[in-house]
């Protein structure tokens, strides 16, 4: 088990005994995820076993800004907060992530530090794919691994986006000023 998953226990997040177990509540989210959409239930069913399950009874940090990563997150229910430091330290929300949407896939595919922490802020379930679960899927199960890999690629890619032309969004505002 990574260092990272290790540290959700450490933090108070119960380990749950089997991802499978959540295989038709994944898959009750495929409307609302972007990394889960149009998958079958036997897609479902098959990632699962590469997965862990946590839940949490309350307000736990699952990812800290800075830290390496290794891992990314599914939000099965409740809700988790991201905040990210300003340049001056001060902590601004930049999102709530609700059932359905995922956290730290950057890190689970570069291996580069967080880029924000993520608090849950209600009791929650989450399941957890870690890098080196995700390369044994794409190994076992290539044409999963793959097509996972590419949403992946699809939700980064949109994001990218979104920040550019918020960026440019800002940059004229500044101008204008």
């Amino acid at each position: 088990m990574s260092e990272g998953l290790e540290q959700l226990t450490r933090l108070g997040c119960q380990r749950e005994p089997s991802a499978l177990a959540y295989a038709e509540r994944i898959h009750a989210l495929v409307a609302r995820s972007a990394l889960l959409q149009d998958r079958t239930l036997d897609e479902v069913r098959r990632l699962t076993p590469y997965m862990q399950v946590y839940t949490t009874t309350g307000a736990v940090q699952i990812i800290a800004e800075g830290d390496p990563g290794d891992y990314m997150v599914l939000v099965i229910s409740g809700a988790v907060e991201v905040i990210k430091k300003d340049r001056w330290g001060s902590n601004k929300r930049i999102a709530i992530v609700t059932a359905g949407e995922t956290l730290g896939e950057m890190s689970m595919l570069d291996g580069e530090p967080r880029f924000a922490s993520c608090f849950t802020r209600e009791p929650s379930i989450f399941a957890v794919l870690a890098r080196d679960r995700f390369i044994t899927l794409i190994q076992d199960d290539p044409v999963l691994g793959a097509s996972i890999l590419l949403r992946l690629n699809q939700m980064l890619s949109q994001r990218l986006r979104q920040t550019g032309s918020k960026l440019v969004a800002t940059m004229e505002t500044q101008r204008v000023s």
